[in-house]
């Protein structure tokens, strides 16, 4: 019997939009339960990065597929990013609605990325890691360590303005 992602492992999700017009968008998918674990966002977030108005397209046409079996919803993890960046690039994702995790969304330089064994592995799209996060205060406590590792030199902090409206 066809089936389509939308109706099943994607039926619950919600897009968070971009902190900034240069960095990617992220669909954030609730996986129902008996997909869930441990190799997933707070066991059971599925991040997908997108970049452009048309892969958002792309994707949105990728879940409405009818197909034989379920599938990951993978279809951009492995399409190389767009963005190149020269200094690391974190950036905060502030929960668009009520019981939505708070998301920290790094962009790596390749000079970074090429240090791991395996980097298609290890970053989202060759340039990205996502954590998902309860609270603000969860995401600064992450951010503090990893700055402490890094050095305060080498990255850049970006944090997502949503809550500052303004009229053109």
């Amino acid at each position: 019997m066809p089936m389509r992602l939308i109706d099943d492992l994607a039926a619950r999700r919600i897009y968070y939009r971009r902190p900034l017009p240069t960095l990617p968008d992220i669909l954030l998918i609730d996986i129902p339960p008996r997909f869930a674990g441990e190799r997933l966002a707070l066991d059971r977030y599925y991040p997908v990065i997108i970049e452009t108005v048309a892969e958002a397209h792309d994707f949105e046409a990728y879940l409405f597929e009818r197909r034989a079996s379920l599938v990951p919803p993978s279809l951009l993890d492995r399409r190389p990013s767009a963005l190149r960046v020269e200094e690391i690039v974190f950036a905060r994702y502030a929960p668009p609605a009520p019981d939505w995790p708070w998301l920290q969304l790094c962009c790596w330089p390749q000079a970074y990325t090429l240090m791991v064994p395996s980097p298609n592995a290890d970053f989202a799209r060759g340039a990205y890691t996502i954590e998902a996060f309860a609270s603000a205060e969860e995401v600064d406590a992450a951010e503090h360590i990893l700055l402490a590792t890094l050095g305060p030199h080498e990255a850049r902090h970006v944090r997502s303005l949503h809550s500052f409206g303004g009229n053109a």
